[in-house]
């Protein structure tokens, strides 16, 4: 009997069902019985089976064929499979945000704390994301979890990262401050040191600084990360940035000029920009014609984090707020009473960020019809997100804006490795690729709501019961 929730096939039903030739690699793990679905193709094979070896798929076919060792054998009873999940914004190694005084000012404070780090990388697995990007963190941090996961010593997905990201204000454990291309070319300098695969450049750079951080990652053969403030997406997209972040793009030269007027006053008052900016958007107006067309000539990946925003619009729900709340660490938990985006909303500012959310989902659909090419984040570590769980929300939160369920899958899986310069390791079911598969009750090609259904995972080969990982505490 193969681990839970495992059958392995006894050897004379094995050769009653398939007399074909036996498989001889001693250490081969066979999966069968399930549908398979090709993100990439839209392709779906049904009674499929797959064998894998050394972290690594082998032969994938139809049937069952026979193994050396039956009790390497596993009846998938029935199940979808698609490629591991991959979470483009997920700050794996941020726990708690609290706030210190230092000469009467406060100054934000980002920990990171192994508790809740590999509770956050059990979690994400749990819910079948084997890939994700970290979009920023302690560059230390972000190292040593790449460290550990490399060395077995903690389970978790494979992460390609960025360090401290790059800013004008200070926010320790999360943010360096830097003024000029000569601060910018050392902090980058450095993170490609230690590692890293990204930069993150942060909303208070300037179209300067945000040019020099663009140039110097790529000079130290990192991509940079944006997420942008008074520098619009047209301009980011142009100075060649790899990737933008949040459905944010909240300059006031992307709005028309005649509604550009006493914008700057209000947008600036925190979450507040989170409405304010959609409230004056129009997406008729050739300002966001020209940002999705220069963002599809010029291919940079956008990562918008609904989920982020959506929790923000409904903090005033408990259901929406607290659904997955569970699969956080409590520590994390307990920093939400403090760490909320929608601190002192009132009735009436809930009830202007619901109202733009239409025209938030609306240009979502425009940017997949235009081209550009989306990835799935959930910006992890920021209020009320749940590892793992919430990137499913966020799977049909695009759903629920008009993109077809098979692109949103390969948004998730084939499409998310090809921005990340994995397409061929990662993404596919496929021989020669790394093993990782989540294998789910129901079909998600037809409705991505039955990704929730995951029961097992394959990480590097390695088989885990999804509910049993949800389960282990803390």
């Amino acid at each position: 009997m193969g681990p839970a929730p495992f059958r392995a096939l006894a050897a004379s039903a094995l050769l009653l069902l398939n007399a074909c030739a036996t498989m001889s690699a001693p250490d081969a793990e066979l999966y069968y019985n399930f549908t398979l679905l090709d993100p990439a193709t839209q392709a779906r094979t049904e009674n499929a089976y797959m064998l894998v070896a050394d972290g690594r798929i082998v032969r994938v076919g139809r049937g069952t064929p026979a193994i050396a060792d039956p009790s390497r054998a596993h009846d998938m009873q029935g199940a979808y499979a698609l490629p591991g999940l991959i979470d483009t914004h997920a700050h794996v190694t941020l726990g708690r945000i609290t706030v210190r005084m230092e000469n009467g000012a406060p100054v934000p404070v980002a920990t990171s704390e192994d508790e809740i780090t590999t509770r956050n990388a059990r979690m994400l697995v749990a819910h079948g994301v084997t890939t994700i990007r970290n979009p920023a963190g302690d560059t230390a941090a972000n190292a040593r979890y790449a460290t550990n996961i490399t060395s077995g010593e903690w389970l978790g997905p494979t992460a390609l990262s960025a360090g401290t990201l790059l800013d004008t204000t200070r926010f320790d454990g999360l943010s360096i401050v830097v003024t000029d291309s000569a601060s910018i070319e050392r902090q980058v300098a450095a993170q490609a040191a230690a590692g890293m695969d990204y930069v993150k450049l942060y909303h208070g750079l300037n179209e300067e600084q945000l040019a020099a951080g663009v140039e110097a990652a790529h000079r130290h053969g990192l991509r940079a990360v944006a997420h942008t403030g008074d520098v619009t997406w047209t301009r980011a997209a142009e100075l060649g940035v790899d990737a933008i972040v949040h459905v944010m793009p909240i300059a006031a030269d992307s709005l028309p000029q005649d509604r550009r007027d006493g914008y700057q006053d209000a947008h600036i008052k925190g979450a507040h920009a989170f409405y304010t900016w959609w409230e004056r958007a129009d997406l008729g107006s050739p300002e966001i014609h020209d940002m999705i067309a220069a963002l599809a000539e010029h291919d940079v990946t956008v990562d918008l984090t609904l989920i982020t925003f959506m929790k923000t619009f409904w903090g005033d729900d408990d259901a929406v707020r607290e659904a997955g709340a569970e699969f956080a660490h409590p520590l994390v938990r307990e920093n939400w009473r403090v760490f909320r985006f929608d601190t002192g909303w009132t009735p009436e500012n809930y009830a202007r960020a619901r109202a733009v959310w239409p025209k938030i989902q609306r240009f979502t659909r425009m940017l997949y019809e235009a081209g550009v090419p989306l990835t799935l984040g959930t910006d992890l570590a920021n209020p009320f997100v749940s590892p793992g769980h919430d990137l499913h929300t966020e799977m049909r939160l695009h759903q629920e804006a008009g993109i077809p369920a098979w692109a949103v899958l390969r948004m998730a899986t084939s499409g998310a490795a090809e921005t990340l310069g994995l397409a061929d390791s990662i993404g596919r079911i496929a021989r020669g690729y790394e093993a990782d598969v989540v294998f789910t009750a129901g079909d998600p090609s037809q409705d991505v709501a039955n990704i929730r259904g995951v029961r097992a995972v394959l990480l590097d080969g390695q088989a885990h019961d999804a509910q049993a990982l949800r389960e282990r505490t803390p």
